[in-house]
């Protein structure tokens, strides 16, 4: 199985069920997220990606984002989200790791 999975370009509320249905299909194992072609992501979508983020931590499972988009990052910033891992408080470090 590809541990790659690319995001729709819209990820708003009517979306976000269908991410979670996805990213439940793809657990127990490593899995990246490609952000690259998002356009619209909403607080509902990301609610799903970060509990997704913390169920593979969780489980010992690598879950990591790729490339993003900018409208991505914009989003991030705009919720005060770590681009790189939205499922992180900033500044923290992944486990295993230190800050």
């Amino acid at each position: 199985m590809n541990k790659d999975l690319i995001l729709p370009s819209r990820l708003d509320s009517s979306g976000a069920p269908l991410l979670a249905l996805t990213l439940t299909a793809r657990r127990g194992a490593a899995l990246r997220l490609d952000a690259s072609g998002v356009e619209v992501i909403g607080a509902l979508a990301f609610e799903v990606i970060i509990a997704a983020g913390r169920q593979w931590g969780i489980d010992g499972q690598c879950f990591a984002t790729g490339r993003l988009s900018d409208r991505y990052l914009e989003s991030c910033d705009a919720l005060g989200l770590r681009p790189d891992a939205p499922w992180l408080t900033h500044g923290a470090a992944e486990p295993g790791q230190t800050a």
